[in-house]
């Protein structure tokens, strides 16, 4: 396997560009990103996409690829931060395979729908990206979030944060030394069974979600455990698990237990509410970085080093 890059960190003055690969994106939802960008000391470039509308997208499908594909061949932009996710990305993909040659090595943010971009950018380019805020979350002012962008401004800029946590009751103790992936776990089901599914084997898995159905999320974990996804695994990361539903009758099970039934016969080290997803806070995650994972009874200790293997 080729070594994962590491795209260069930001210095003052570089250049972010601001793309919409997935649902349209009103003005209003993503411009309040400007200010606090050049308050970073950046300058930013608005992707075409952010203008456009097709139904519920951002443009068609050619014309986000096209907006995706021309930030990244663009040598003056540093990073790439998507405006917001929704639905749609995953459109892009076998497209994007024609593409990728003439990529350079920069910083790509989002979550939610750009986990299939996340993915893509670890398993197919073997660069780094961020898991992180959007510049939709910037209509919630909550220290958490704040907090949020502060870690995903030290990142750009070279500084990996050390995330030290409670324990929950759910956490199963260990340490791990791997590779970090994931994402949210309903675009990641949604890519099973194609090329472009997650590579789980060796490494440590993240996993958030929102509004979905409590059978669904166990529909999901049982799909992964049957498909051999834990059996290799180092460790799982559970971020929020927001809005989750039940039903009538009831499942009986909350979505911790759902995930801890799942993996109840493995052994790595287990972590929920890690504070990053669709919740109040989304602390920034490298994707493809060697995430250092100690979990205790009492605390957990969560550090990662920008460098591959």
């Amino acid at each position: 396997m080729t070594e994962m890059t590491t795209p260069p960190f930001l210095r003052q003055g570089d250049t972010v560009g601001v793309i919409a690969p997935a649902y349209h994106a009103e003005r209003h939802r993503w411009d309040v990103v400007l200010p606090l960008l050049h308050s970073w000391g950046f300058r930013v470039v608005e992707g075409k996409s952010l203008s456009l509308k097709d139904n519920l997208f951002s443009g068609s499908d050619a014309q986000r690829l096209e907006d995706l594909c021309a930030m990244m061949r663009n040598p003056d932009i540093k990073a790439v931060l998507c405006a917001r996710g929704g639905y749609g990305t995953g459109r892009l993909l076998t497209e994007l395979d024609n593409c990728i040659g003439s990529f350079g090595a920069k910083w790509l943010i989002g979550y939610s729908d750009i986990s299939v971009l996340l993915t893509y950018w670890t398993q197919r380019l073997r660069q780094q990206c961020i898991h992180g805020p959007m510049p939709v979350n910037l209509q919630d002012t909550s220290p958490e979030q704040v907090q949020s962008w502060e870690y995903l401004r030290g990142i750009l800029q070279g500084q990996m944060p050390v995330y030290s946590l409670p324990s929950s009751g759910y956490n199963r103790a260990g340490e791990a030394v791997a590779t970090l992936t994931g994402g949210n776990l309903s675009v990641l089901h949604g890519l099973n069974g194609t090329p472009y599914q997650i590579w789980t084997d060796d490494h440590i898995l993240f996993i958030e979600d929102v509004n979905e159905n409590l059978y669904h999320l166990d529909r999901m974990m049982n799909s992964l455990r049957i498909g051999g996804q834990f059996h290799k695994l180092k460790g799982l990361l559970v971020g929020s698990m927001t809005g989750m539903k039940d039903g009538e009758p009831s499942f009986g099970k909350t979505a911790c237990e759902i995930i801890r039934e799942h993996v109840a016969k493995y052994d790595f080290p287990v972590v929920f509410d890690f504070p990053a997803g669709h919740g109040g806070a989304n602390h920034p995650l490298v994707m493809g970085a060697i995430t250092h994972f100690s979990v205790a009874e009492t605390a957990v200790s969560i550090a990662q080093s920008c460098t591959g293997i």
